[in-house]
């Protein structure tokens, strides 16, 4: 199976989750599905607060601080778009949203039964398991590496602020300041190590995960017999019938990430690839001179695989493909038959009626030129950032 390639790094990250207070959903065993566990909201509200307290102290620091350079400004901006568009993708983990655990359980039945009837070959189905993999994998790395990273900055660079952006709070200041520094780095510690691991379960292997796994269900699909084999009519009444519970699926997809998940991880993916490039760019040779500005290049090169990853033109493209087939099997079936009857009336309307499958985000969709037309605007935006900071 596809998707149930990458269910054991889902679990251990929920584990991961759940060390860090945060248990909002779990494997059950015995029934083979996710379930979803009623928590406090306590947790959720401190980290909600937290994040809400870093964006206002970084407005702040952005409005009333003198003196910020043009890669002082684009840190801080980078580091408050990061958090703006990252918390709203990594929430409906940390809140438990019964939509995330629906998906995950219809999709896990789902492709119990579709894979069957099409008798695909098992190197096509490696094929994707192989990348539902990668994306757990990579989920899993910055589950634990992220907050590590973040712990290793603020303890190697004591000056900084906590609050990164934050510039007048530092260990460097008198005793309330001192205490400021001790609650800020316990908060900031919350944050840093549930988040990350909430939103890399979101991004890798829900949204990732699944929209891989649709793309291997419309490839398996496309190179199956029952496309290529339209001698008797009872095939393109199966291929209809399979293209339509595709259908159903992408429906519940887009019913959890619409709306604000897949826009925000587009937003985070442009924004955060046009400010991290800038920002490497910019500094030079003084990227080493801070371990924290390591980062910049690792985000850039990060988004830009988001960007150019989108997995949802290639399901928007094979659908096209697919629907294309089913309308020549068609004709094929008609001109064997000498005659349209009323069922092949009836399947001709049924195959009308089977539009291109789009993974949509607000009221547009994703579309194989998408990734180009992002990748695009990101070179123009840092263009014109070079171009002012020469200026």
């Amino acid at each position: 199976m596809i998707f149930q390639a990458g269910h054991q790094l889902l679990i251990w990250n929920l584990r991961l989750l759940g060390i860090f207070q945060f248990k909002p959903l779990f494997y059950d065993t015995e029934s083979k599905q996710f379930a979803y566990r009623s928590q406090s909201k306590f947790n959720v509200i401190v980290v909600s607060s937290t994040v809400v307290v870093l964006l206002i102290n970084g407005i702040h620091t952005l409005t009333f601080s003198t003196g910020l350079t043009m890669s002082t400004k684009a840190f801080i901006v980078t580091f408050l778009v990061g958090w703006c568009t990252g918390y709203p993708i990594a929430f409906p983990i940390l809140n438990g949203t019964k939509t995330v655990v629906d998906l995950l359980n219809l999709i896990g039945h789902f492709e119990h039964r579709y894979l069957e009837p099409l008798s695909c070959s098992i190197k096509c189905i490696r094929c994707w398991q192989v990348r539902v993999k990668l994306c757990s994998v990579a989920a899993a790395v910055v589950s634990v590496v992220g907050p590590i990273t973040e712990f290793a900055i603020v303890l190697r660079e004591a000056n900084i602020p906590t609050f990164i952006g934050s510039i007048p709070v530092n260990v460097q200041s008198g005793w309330v300041h001192g205490v400021i520094f001790a609650v800020s780095l316990v908060l900031q510690g919350f944050i840093v190590t549930a988040v990350p691991a909430a939103f890399s379960i979101m991004v890798g292997q829900v949204c990732c995960g699944t929209l891989i796994s649709v793309a291997g269900y419309f490839s398996c699909l496309k190179k199956s017999r029952i496309l290529k084999e339209f001698k008797y009519s009872d095939n393109l009444t199966v291929a209809v019938t399979l293209y339509r519970q595709l259908s159903v699926l992408v429906g519940q997809i887009n019913y959890c990430f619409r709306q604000i998940v897949l826009p925000a991880i587009l937003m985070y993916g442009i924004t955060i690839n046009i400010l991290t490039t800038y920002l490497t760019v910019t500094l030079k040779s003084k990227l080493v001179s801070n371990v924290g500005n390591l980062l910049y290049p690792f985000l850039a090169f990060e988004t830009f695989l988001v960007i150019m990853g989108t997995t949802a033109g290639l399901i928007n493209k094979t659908s096209k493909v697919i629907v294309t087939k089913m309308k020549v099997a068609l004709f094929d079936v008609v001109m064997q038959t000498g005659e349209m009857r009323e069922d092949t009336r009836y399947m001709r309307r049924m195959i009308h009626a089977c539009g291109p499958i789009k993974i949509r985000f607000g009221s547009n969709f994703i579309d194989t030129s998408t990734p180009l037309v992002m990748t695009s605007f990101c070179m123009k935006t840092l263009v014109r950032l070079l171009l002012c900071s020469k200026a």
